[in-house]
């Protein structure tokens, strides 16, 4: 059990380093990285319901760079599998305050995204 219990937070340890590894990527348009870290399956949702493969995602991260800080976040192994739930901020103009949840998959050694899905939290007044 104790094993058990070490390789389950060793699982979370990876897939946290694999999000900060996207963040960091995305925000620099490192296309490499992108490639490296995204499953060829990519399915990459937007809070406009726009989707993207992999190839449209990485050719738009590339471009825009775009600006955002990620809060809160919480992970979740299910085996060969996680995912990530966590509040985002895009810094547009006005800023953009979003839920996203990303699902991760194990490809040998490696984690990769699989999905993600942004959903705006409506502006309270």
């Amino acid at each position: 059990m104790i094993l058990s219990v070490a390789c389950f937070g060793q699982a979370e340890e990876q897939v946290k380093a694999a999000h900060a590894e996207f963040v960091k990527a995305a925000k620099a348009g490192d296309e490499a990285a992108l490639k490296r870290l995204f499953a060829d399956e990519l399915q990459y949702s937007h809070s406009t319901a726009s989707l993207e493969t992999k190839a449209q995602a990485i050719a738009a991260l590339v471009k825009t760079k775009p600006t955002f800080e990620v809060g809160e976040q919480m992970v979740k192994v299910y085996g060969k599998t996680a995912t990530i739930r966590a509040k985002v901020v895009s810094k547009a103009t006005p800023p953009i305050n979003m839920t996203v949840l990303l699902v991760w998959v194990k490809n040998g050694k490696q984690w990769q995204l699989v999905q993600r899905q942004t959903t705006r939290i409506p502006a309270t007044t």
